[in-house]
């Protein structure tokens, strides 16, 4: 496919710092692509990308067609997701510290004598009269329930059929 004045091949970079001389901002675009197309993500926080305004003035001067706004979006995105992913990190390790501490605080309390678990709830006094009532009134209970009449239009399922 032909290049036309619109959309010219990319070429090697060819040093010329034209894109330094262009920037507002005073960075160097052309260590910060070096830096991307290798990635070396030290250097490129070192280059502070993160301060490009993305007026484009790069790539309008670059004779190698370059396209250095492209790339510093790409790397900002990516600056971007390291920075989530390192907060994510931070947070599970804070996470395992703190499970791993509480699970040493619960064995030392086991060894020194001491139950981490709360006491059992008092035993109620339940006389037997009590109970043989309880056993009558469910016995009566049934009785009623299996006694009650069932309408014949009723349908009739077998047990664990469902309704």
């Amino acid at each position: 496919m032909p290049a036309d004045a619109a959309n010219p091949i990319q070429q090697p970079c060819v040093h010329c710092r034209e894109c330094s001389r262009a920037c507002p901002e005073s960075l160097d675009p052309e260590t910060l692509f070096l830096a991307l197309a290798g990635d070396d993500w030290p250097s490129v926080r070192a280059g502070r990308l993160e301060t490009c305004s993305e007026c484009n003035r790069c790539t309008g001067v670059c004779p190698s067609h370059i396209p250095l706004l492209d790339w510093f979006r790409w790397g900002k995105s990516e600056l971007r997701e390291q920075a989530r992913a390192d907060a994510a990190r931070a947070r599970f390790l804070a996470r395992n510290a703190r499970l791993a501490r509480e699970r040493d605080e619960l064995e030392a309390a086991r060894h020194e004598g001491r139950t981490a678990r709360p006491a059992a709830l008092p035993a109620q006094a339940i006389s037997r009269k009590d109970v043989l009532a309880a056993i009558a009134r469910g016995r009566s209970r049934r009785g009623r329930a299996s006694a009650a009449p069932v309408p014949s239009d009723a349908p009739r399922h077998k047990p664990g059929s469902g309704p």
